[in-house]
């Protein structure tokens, strides 16, 4: 059973700061120890910020973030190792390990930097606006180009080289200025089907901040489906933690008063 309590002294931040710190070793450890590890840093980062009231206050894509960690330690606490294999569970923990970290230093919770993390946040919220600032046609035309097609199958073939995010917007605003239209490509069928209307209708559902959030994680290399489609599977799992998400609303998220231990 997951033990949630912070830590003998009452301080959360140790208690994530602690996790945090046995997963740094994670790949010498039992997997049991690792989901335990994850999940207890979850539920001590959130304590972290429920017993601040600071969260309310966090610009909505720090939000976002921080509940996207929670979401992330949720998932490695919760799902079993199985065929997903070791590749796709590193990914999860180190993402963990830095989002938990950036989000515990958000409140002073934590030592170390968060510099580059930080740089990243604000590079994606000028990102999002250049996005959105470009005609439909070119908007599509991006989260296409950032999508592997279809032929990639990520258990047999070598990744797939994409451009980089800024390198696409460049690319993208220097046509669009001149009033170039994207070069039809009708010819190439994305990865589970999605075209890029497709993708911008989906990433502009999403709620205020984890746009950018999306946005954010599309400039650290994960393809424009997995960013929407985590976006939406956190919004649902931190419900675990008491917080819901109005879809479609720019508002803050409703938190719920935390369910008393027994």
């Amino acid at each position: 059973m997951l033990d949630k309590t912070a830590t003998p002294a009452g301080r959360p931040s140790a208690g994530v700061a602690a996790a945090l710190g046995v997963l740094d070793g994670w790949r010498a450890m039992s997997w049991a120890d690792v989901a335990e590890s994850a999940g207890r840093g979850a539920h001590l980062l959130w304590d972290h910020w429920n017993c601040s009231g600071a969260f309310e206050f966090l610009a909505a894509h720090d939000q976002a973030a921080v509940l996207h960690a929670l979401s992330v330690g949720h998932r490695v606490h919760s799902e079993p190792r199985s065929r997903l294999g070791p590749d796709f569970w590193q990914s999860r923990v180190d993402e963990f390990r830095t989002e938990a970290a950036y989000s515990a230093a958000l409140l002073g919770g934590l030592q170390g930097s968060t510099s580059d993390r930080s740089r990243k946040a604000i590079e994606a919220v000028h990102q999002w606006q250049r996005l959105r600032a470009l005609p439909s046609a070119w908007q599509d035309e991006v989260l296409e180009k950032l999508s592997p097609d279809r032929r990639y199958r990520w258990r047999t073939d070598p990744a797939p080289a994409l451009p980089s995010l800024d390198e696409t917007l460049r690319h993208a605003e220097a046509a669009a200025s001149n009033g170039t239209p994207p070069v039809p490509g009708d010819d190439r069928w994305l990865l589970a089907g999605e075209r890029g209307p497709d993708l911008v209708s989906r990433l502009s559902r999403l709620p205020e901040g984890w746009q950018t959030e999306a946005v954010r994680r599309m400039a650290d290399g994960v393809t424009p489906l997995t960013a929407v489609s985590d976006a939406a599977q956190s919004i649902n799992i931190v419900r675990v933690f008491g917080v819901y998400i109005a879809w479609n609303a720019p508002s803050s998220p409703h938190t719920s008063r935390p369910a008393p231990r027994v």
